[in-house]
């Protein structure tokens, strides 16, 4: 009985210190300086090309170089 108290107790403090990391996260602003603004604006864009990316993975998946002979190369 004590070690299911230790590990809900556990659990609880885990659940605690996200929920402390999550709204302290949440409440910073937006980033006031060029060089943060830059940073961001480049990772949106990564994130852009990287969705744009997997979309056409899906909609041509065997695409490549080795796709010339209809054989895949195992």
């Amino acid at each position: 009985m004590g070690t299911l108290v230790a590990l809900l107790a556990g659990i609880g403090a885990v659940c605690a210190w996200c929920v402390v990391v999550l709204v302290r996260r949440g409440r910073r602003g937006a980033t006031e300086n060029a060089d943060g603004l830059l940073i961001e604006q480049a990772a949106r864009l990564r994130a852009q090309q990287s969705r744009s990316a997997g979309r056409d993975f899906r909609s041509h998946p065997h695409r490549g170089p080795s796709s010339g002979s209809g054989r895949r190369p195992y």
